[in-house]
């Protein structure tokens, strides 16, 4: 057996890539006495040879295998299937070699003209048209058969809701438009389906109103409603050895009051003195308490005392400073 010895930069590449053998194309070639292919998945009733394949440049490369081969030849927008009887397995080989030879013994005529190579069966119907391709006229590897591996593709239609999660929550439209358009293959949508209501989009991408510039509810009456903020650790104790500070800001005058404490935890001893100035020296209770969610603030203790004194507290939204702006401003004075 007689090969031709095909140089062209794909067999380089492939070599270099280790492409499968069933990806690395088909060739129509004058030089070859028989056909020739490295993959095996392609053979029907297979048969085991030993055997020496010489090549143009005097190489020897081993024939272990022979039966039929099953090739699809491009045909215009469409494929043949083609069965080539007797062809040779040679694993060594840089890519299926069909041999012209071969086809003028079974009757058919290959024409090479303009760039193309036309092969026509005995009746005259064409059957293949391979384009020249860097010096060889080159079928490049078809959708693997049957009897390879193969990649599957989603064939059942999608809904649209499992759509838009899989696709990062893109709009439902977006989805329509570019699978309609081409832009995303492999699945086909259910146009029946309808979009429902998404909890994640409804919380991932929700906005926040701006906060007011001024209060619509702000105090008449000193002690009426004040406001509560904390401030530390300080990166140096004062000399008294206090490390926080709390400040009580009323709402009705501004007026602040500042608490040095040495730890967290003396919060509501500074609020137990600073209602009783607020009821000795202006005869007031406190009605209203905003502060942040701070733990201070939300001890037992802290709110027991206020409970029994029916103090009504208005905490803040959790990283939400603005709500608590009176007291976050006075902290920045």
């Amino acid at each position: 057996m007689f090969a031709f010895t095909c140089t062209s930069d794909y067999a380089a590449v492939a070599e270099t890539l280790q492409l499968p053998k069933s990806k690395l194309g088909t060739c129509v070639d004058s030089g070859a006495s028989r056909v020739y292919c490295p993959d095996r998945a392609k053979f029907t009733n297979y048969k085991l040879i030993d055997r020496d394949i010489t090549t143009a440049d005097g190489r020897t490369i081993k024939a272990v295998g022979t039966g039929d081969l099953v090739i699809d030849l491009p045909n215009g927008s469409k494929r043949t299937t083609t069965t080539f009887k007797g062809a040779i397995h040679a694993p060594d080989m840089a890519f299926t070699l069909i041999s012209i030879s071969r086809l003028d013994k079974a009757d058919y005529k290959t024409i090479f003209y303009k760039g193309m190579c036309t092969i026509k069966n005995p009746k005259g119907r064409t059957v293949a048209t391979i384009p020249h391709s860097d010096g060889l006229y080159r079928v490049i590897a078809s959708k693997p058969t049957s009897n390879g591996h193969h990649a599957n593709i989603a064939t059942e239609k999608m809904d649209i809701n499992l759509a838009h999660r899989k696709f990062g929550h893109i709009s439902h439209n977006a989805i329509r438009h570019a699978v309609s358009k081409g832009y995303i293959t492999g699945i086909k949508l259910d146009n029946q389906s309808k979009p429902e209501f998404c909890e994640a989009c409804a919380k991932a991408k929700s906005a926040r109103q701006p906060f007011p510039k001024e209060s619509e509810t702000r105090a008449t009456k000193y002690g009426e409603r004040v406001h509560w903020d904390l401030w530390g650790p300080a990166s140096v104790k004062s000399l008294n050895g206090n490390s926080y500070v709390a400040a009580r800001i009323d709402d009705a005058t501004r007026e602040t009051m500042l608490y040095f404490q040495k730890a967290k935890s003396e919060t509501i001893n500074s609020y137990k003195r600073d209602e009783a100035y607020i009821h000795t020296q202006f005869g007031s209770h406190i009605k209203v308490v905003r502060s942040d969610q701070g733990g201070e603030f939300l001890s037992n203790e802290f709110k027991q005392y206020q409970n029994d004194r029916g103090t009504v507290r208005e905490l803040t939204v959790h990283d939400s400073p603005p709500q608590n702006g009176t007291a976050e401003r006075g902290m920045r004075t």
